[in-house]
């Protein structure tokens, strides 16, 4: 048996083949990420003259620079195993006893760690699962420029219309956001009236922007204390990040219609999509839990049904507190870093819905709360407890029923 382990990086990776005994077979050597240096790889494979199945290659996931590489060499039948960043880093800190890193050590401590069989192996997820994954990131990544885009207008806000937040609550809903578009400063109110700040919401439907708060907004604007400096440019910069804002939150809109569209498409099979489609309606059931949890999970850990049980899903996201223990001295600390932070973003907020939406959730909540326990850390213990439903319902494929899943446990 051969272990390959491959430094992945973004134009050129190393490789190194290592034998039975520990030592090199093949010393690290270098390959470009492109057809020629997957065919140099593929050079050295051969000189090994034996079966596919005997060699195992690793490599590590290291953003999305593995995946080229990864399925090129699934597709020829080599057993390609991915590998978390975090256990080939352990790895090395202990093989090595310091903190020693380069392509060539790291090629030879991932050969290392596959021949040691100590470690566990990452996961790819199918077409379906990998675009959902892409497109959810994404919009991850829209929410965090909107989230920017509305701190940095809200900071100009404090000193062209401090008096603003006075009269209106949210300035970033759609009402909000016209009346800026329209009045980006205190001063833009000058010429303003009543009836012309009310003319600004016509097309808006659904909106209660009335005459007294019309007029509240004109005082307000009256008695400012913004000297006026800047009046332009800082309108210019105002009116810039809102129609920013307005195009991302369309595009939120899109990524959304991507990511459910994904389990309706019509490439899926009619008994396939049926699944899906029922599997999510009964996660649905879950108070608490929104599609944009559902799709976090998916995206992010996969088909559920990869887990042997519960407390692996737990574990993989990574909810659960650190631990230091010496002698009879034991030290719970803080929510591991490690895991995948998205999901675990979305499964936390959750949590704080289903402790208002459900009172099988409040309640443990609560019992855990009069025990002394600090909030955070009771809605850790929830969340572990609604991912214990979802696993459970995912794997059953059944609607949620309180009766039955505070009492059932999931096949294991």
């Amino acid at each position: 048996m051969y272990y390959i382990g491959i430094d992945i990086a973004k134009r050129t990776h190393v490789a190194v083949v290592m034998n039975e005994d520990n030592s090199l077979k093949i010393k690290p050597f270098s390959f470009n990420n492109d057809e020629s240096g997957f065919k140099k790889l593929l050079i050295h494979l051969q000189t090994l003259c034996c079966d596919p199945s005997d060699i195992v290659i690793g490599m590590e996931a290291t953003g999305l620079l593995f995946e080229n590489l990864y399925r090129h060499l699934q597709s020829l039948e080599y057993n390609v195993v991915l590998l978390n960043p975090y256990q080939t880093a352990k790895f090395r800190e202990m093989d090595t006893m310091k903190r020693v890193k380069n392509d060539n050590i790291d090629s030879v401590m991932i050969a290392a760690l596959l021949k040691s069989g100590r470690f566990s192996e990452g996961y790819v997820s199918q077409e379906q699962l990998q675009s959902l994954r892409e497109l959810y990131r994404h919009r991850a990544s829209i929410e965090d420029q909107i989230k920017s885009l509305k701190r940095q207008t809200s900071a100009m806000l404090t000193v062209v219309f401090p008096e603003l937040e006075t009269v209106i609550r949210d300035p970033f809903n759609i009402t909000g956001l016209a009346l800026l578009d329209k009045y980006p400063t205190a001063k833009h109110y000058t010429n303003a009236s009543v009836d012309r700040i009310l003319k600004t919401f016509r097309g808006i439907k659904g909106n209660n922007f009335n005459r007294d708060k019309a007029q509240a907004l004109l005082d307000a604007s009256r008695r400012t204390i913004y000297s006026g400096v800047a009046k332009d440019a800082r309108a210019f910069n105002i009116r810039t990040n809102i129609e920013q804002i307005r195009l991302l939150q369309k595009q939120l809109e899109q990524t959304l219609e991507m990511m459910q569209d994904l389990f309706t498409s019509k490439e899926l099979k009619q008994e396939d999509q049926e699944v899906m489609e029922g599997l999510i309606d009964n996660l649905r059931t879950i108070p608490g839990v929104a599609d944009k949890t559902i799709l976090a999970l998916l995206a992010e850990c996969g088909n559920l049904d990869r887990f042997y049980a519960p407390k692996a899903l737990i574990g993989f996201l990574g909810l659960y507190p650190t631990l230091s223990q010496s002698g009879d001295s034991t030290r719970n600390g803080r929510l591991a870093k490690r895991g995948a932070s998205l999901a675990k973003k979305a499964i936390y907020l959750a949590s704080i819905a289903a402790i208002r939406h459900n009172d099988e959730m409040r309640t443990i909540y609560m019992n855990y709360r009069s025990k002394g326990r600090a909030k955070k850390e009771a809605i850790i213990i929830v969340a572990r407890k609604l991912l214990t439903i979802i696993y459970t319902i995912y794997i059953r494929n059944i609607p949620y029923d309180p009766q039955r899943v505070f009492v059932a446990k999931p096949n294991q």
